[in-house]
């Protein structure tokens, strides 16, 4: 597993230790884009997800009890929630592991569908995070993306950058474009790009794998 650069340390260990107040303030807001991303996802019963940046489980609850896969995150107190919210949910075939998003130990194309919440403007390295997630996805699997973006047209003015550099290392970046997400694999194929919350801020990508 890849060693983390400093930002991503500190903001580690600030989602080791605030697992209670982020689904106390997350859940409510987040609650209608997580069901939306799991229907756009179009589990198969048969089929494998893997969700990248599993957090404290707060999108376990929208998936089939039945689910098959893996949830992936790198914070300890954060794993601790999810595992508990999975056993009250009773969720057997799906799994949950320590790993860097980043630099995800999984072969190639292993899985039938993506999911990557909150993810790829936390992480260090978000390109790279959607780059790892294409190369586990199976050719002409979904990968959806639920995040906030800065709106491609706009400037980022010196505050937002400087903001977005003291909130990157806590917990998470405010200021970046998908376009530069999406550089991390070009190959993806976008389906649909929809705008949720705080006017568009808040986003609903699906993107596909393209099939040989």
């Amino acid at each position: 597993m890849s060693k983390l650069p400093p930002p991503a340390q500190s903001n580690l260990r600030v989602y080791d230790r605030v697992g209670p107040l982020y689904d106390a303030v997350i859940a409510p807001v987040s609650g209608r884009a997580r069901e939306q991303a799991v229907a756009a996802l179009g589990l198969r019963p048969e089929g494998r997800l893997l969700l990248a940046g599993v957090g404290s489980g707060l999108d376990l609850p929208h998936l089939p009890r039945d689910a098959r896969g893996l949830g992936v995150d790198l914070s300890d107190g954060m794993l601790r929630r999810a595992r508990a919210r999975k056993g009250e949910l009773g969720m057997p075939n799906f799994e949950l592991r320590k790993m860097d998003a980043q630099a995800l130990d999984l072969p190639d194309e292993s899985f039938d569908a993506v999911y990557l919440p909150l993810i790829v403007t936390v992480a260090a390295d978000g390109p790279r995070v959607l780059a790892e997630a294409a190369r586990v996805a199976k050719p002409g699997a979904p990968l959806v993306v639920v995040d906030k973006f800065w709106p491609e047209g706009r400037g980022r003015p010196a505050p937002v950058r400087l903001a977005s550099r003291v909130l990157g290392g806590l917990a998470t970046h405010i200021d970046r474009r998908f376009s530069e997400i999406l550089a991390g694999a070009p190959h993806l194929e976008v389906v649909s790009d929809e705008h949720l919350a705080l006017g568009g801020f808040f986003r609903l990508v699906v993107l596909r794998k393209p099939a040989r």
